[in-house]
């Protein structure tokens, strides 16, 4: 009996693939619930069913994909609602104190049932650059989002100060060999240059925010494009070309007083004052041909 009721629940399982909930099993199954609790049990200790908290704290069950069977074999409820909490996440990834607001467990066993989870391959933390070393949790196989990566332009989600220079440069170096281009001859040829000097793929949105840079710092700028699309199959848009107009250079700014954080508080007899201004004097001290003017 219990193993044709094995299959009957099963086969309910696949026919309801988004989860069953008890009312749904009593209704379609028509046999007693202790001996459906059996049957349940015994899915669960095999890693063949998943348990899934609703939003009404009712209780729904999933079949698990059998390649995925070995991997959920004896876990509990509560590595079960851990689980669901991180899979909800998607790929921004869940923080342990979302995971412990949301459980209401305390942070010990949730770092517990995290271990576990990482140890089987369900979960894999990965390190935010929101928040320095801090580490969210995802699906195992699930491909971190660009806001938690920084994408392209982050190595070990440290900023890669040398590879956006280098970069850069090709920007500017482009743009001045062919005097007017737009974001798509921009891409095309960045990322030809990314994946022979790197074998990175940088996508758009990283590609414009380097474009960014190069035009805040002064060398290419914008303009309109007013060429017809049709004629040159591509929509108008906008043109970047080697500036013309270099941004003034403001001297006051290379003086310390210039971006001095205590600048309200200085004065002549003060605590902080230009007489026991260390980089003051040093910025005296330095010879003709050493300042920026």
């Amino acid at each position: 009996m219990s193993e044709e009721l094995e299959n009957k629940f099963l086969d309910l399982c696949q026919k309801y693939p988004s989860g069953l909930t008890q009312q749904m099993i009593e209704v379609s199954l028509g046999h007693k619930m202790e001996e459906i609790v059996k049957v349940i049990n015994n899915l669960i200790k095999q890693g063949r069913l998943m348990i899934i908290q609703n939003p009404d704290e009712t209780t729904s069950y999933k079949e698990v994909n059998p390649e995925d069977q070995a991997k959920f074999r004896g876990l509990g409820v509560e590595d079960f609602l851990i689980y669901q909490l991180i899979e909800a996440s998607s790929n921004t990834g869940a923080w342990t104190r979302e995971l412990k607001n949301s459980s209401g467990y305390q942070q010990v066993q949730i770092t517990k049932i995290l271990k576990t989870l990482e140890t089987r391959k369900l979960i894999k933390s990965v390190k935010s650059i929101q928040s320095g070393r801090k580490k969210v949790y995802m699906l195992y196989n699930m491909e971190p989002s660009r806001e938690i990566t920084g994408g392209q332009l982050y190595s070990d989600q440290s900023y890669d100060h040398q590879y956006i220079q280098i970069m850069k440069m090709h920007i500017k170096t482009f743009v001045d060999n062919k005097g007017a281009v737009d974001l798509a001859d921009i891409i095309t040829y960045l990322r030809k240059v990314a994946e022979e000097a790197t074998s990175q793929s940088l996508g758009p949105e990283d590609i414009q925010a380097l474009v960014n840079t190069v035009i805040y710092d002064g060398d290419i700028e914008e303009m309109r494009d007013t060429r017809m699309g049709s004629m040159h199959g591509r929509r108008s848009g906008i043109l970047y070309k080697p500036t013309k107009t270099p941004i003034p250079v403001n001297n006051f700014c290379n003086m310390p007083c210039g971006n001095c954080p205590v600048f309200d508080i200085c004065s002549d007899n003060g605590l902080v004052s230009p007489k026991r201004c260390v980089y003051f004097k040093q910025y005296l001290e330095q010879d003709d041909e050493s300042l920026d003017f």
